[in-house]
């Protein structure tokens, strides 16, 4: 068999391939991990807890806990007391959102017959419980049948797991173009690792944010005929605004696609009504959720020890009103990405963020590199001597460069938002750099900043093919 009847028959299997491999390894993970070795694991755990009692929104308690150790401003919810026992009997020193024993009343559970406390966690309160949807689902059915904390936590994983992996061999499954590179890509250890089964809502967002990723691909390379296509990715868009508003901006990116060619093969590019009508809607609803959430989640901060609710606020104030304060703001974030900072000087999330930023540095040279190149060929391409010596028959359905710049931007975009997010809510006043940055931040967007780098190598190739006939040309009147 040949090496492209291989490749072929792998291209043809990769979804498959991409979600066996993320079962086995995420199984490996999974059994590797011992309960609350997460970050925030336990905010996120009281979090769904206080959704199913009720308190969608969180409201303020008196209760405390490592992180959350101040006299006011800690806000949660009601939990299930079981909730609290398993995570006292289950911390080690790892996840400080767990709750202080102290700041309870001995008899706090004894005295409620619904067996709830409750509890804090304000660094999870921002979170809607959309991005909660597989850990819901676990919890809910392991109070439904009484089952204890201990095999709701591993329930919750699994369901976790097993939706991780069925989006991605969704995601992969809707590409036709760069199958394989994307489906080892979203078969990295580093990506599966803990997002793919973790009792956290990054977990659900980053196969929402992965699974959109794949769905606009389609729509830039494939066919723009087939509707369903279009309100599959405007459905996920607004699911995936829904978990976390600092992916927004990627709903924008399908504004390009309300144009479609009228038959196939055609080159003209004409607005259309009906891909218009799910594109709009999508990042409508997207805008009008956005404002309702925060609206009604504006009134507290995520780490009130670090930063009260009145230095955010003057932060906030003072930098959009205070040039000076902004110029500290850019300082900061960007002495943070040039030192790699990571949350509690952790030297692996600091080597992990050090190589994201370098890959992305990479990948926006190589975006130049292929402008300029472009520009020579069309300058060449301008010349009739050279372009009548140009192979016509060179065809690749690719986006046009700007398009990528746009989406790498966007991507970065939302990187220094997240930046930005921690440093008016983690960072105490005269701090340097940006606290709580950790890699995992980057990992959701890994599937949009590979397809812009593979998108342009092809591109650059192509240039390169077309500028050969010009170079011949160049060398034939230099040797006469």
């Amino acid at each position: 068999m040949s090496l492209k009847k291989i490749y072929e028959l792998i291209n043809r299997f990769m979804p498959a391939i991409v979600g066996l491999c993320i079962i086995l390894e995420s199984a490996f993970f999974l059994i590797a991990t011992p309960p609350g070795h997460i970050p925030d694991v336990w905010a996120h755990v009281y979090r769904v807890s206080g959704i199913i009692n009720g308190d969608v929104v969180v409201k303020p308690v008196h209760a405390r806990s490592m992180l959350q150790n101040v006299s006011s401003g800690a806000v949660g919810g009601t939990v299930d007391c079981a909730w609290l026992d398993y995570s006292l009997a289950q911390y080690d020193g790892y996840d400080p959102a767990v709750a202080l024993l102290e700041s309870l009343p001995s008899d706090a559970c004894a005295n409620t017959s619904s067996g709830t406390v409750d509890l804090p966690y304000n660094n999870a309160g921002i979170n809607s419980p959309v991005a909660y949807t597989p850990q819901i689902i676990g919890v809910a059915a392991g109070k439904l049948f009484g089952l204890s904390a201990s095999t709701t936590y591993r329930l919750a994983e699994i369901i976790m797991l097993a939706v991780y992996a069925v989006f991605m061999f969704l995601a992969v499954n809707a590409l036709r173009t760069w199958r394989v590179p994307i489906g080892v890509l979203l078969s990295l250890p580093p990506i599966v690792k803990r997002a793919s089964f973790a009792f956290s809502a990054d977990s659900f967002t980053q196969a929402v944010v992965l699974l959109f990723s794949c769905l606009l691909i389609r729509e830039i390379l494939g066919p723009r005929g087939i509707m369903r296509h279009v309100w599959q990715l405007a459905v996920v868009g607004l699911v995936m605004a829904m978990c976390k508003f600092i992916y927004v901006p990627l709903v924008l990116l399908m504004l390009p696609l309300m144009w479609a060619s009228q038959c196939s093969g055609q080159q003209v590019m004409i607005f259309s009504r009906k891909r218009a009508v799910p594109v709009l809607g999508s990042i409508t609803l997207c805008a009008a959720w956005i404002m309702f959430w925060l609206k009604i989640n504006d009134w507290y901060t995520t780490t009130p020890m670090l930063v009260s609710y009145g230095q955010m606020n003057a932060h906030k104030h003072a930098l959009l009103t205070q040039p000076t304060v902004m110029l500290d703001a850019v300082h900061d974030i960007l002495w943070s990405i040039l030192h790699a900072q990571a949350n509690l000087n952790n030297a692996s999330d600091h080597r992990g963020i050090a190589v994201c930023w370098m890959l992305i540095a990479c990948i926006l040279l190589e975006l130049f590199i292929a402008s300029v190149m472009q520009f020579g060929t069309r300058f060449i391409q301008a010349n009739p001597q050279t372009a009548a010596k140009q192979d016509t028959h060179v065809t690749h359905k690719s986006p046009n460069l700007l398009y990528l710049w746009v989406i790498a931007l966007f991507c970065i975009g939302i990187i220094l938002l997240t930046y930005l997010a921690l440093w008016l809510q983690y960072n105490p006043a005269d701090s340097l750099g940006v606290n709580g940055v950790q890699y995992r931040y980057f990992l959701p967007l890994a599937v949009l900043f590979g397809f812009v780098f593979l998108e342009t190598a092809k591109q650059t190739q192509l240039n390169l093919f077309q500028l050969r006939p010009h170079a011949a040309i160049t060398r034939g009147r230099a040797g006469r």
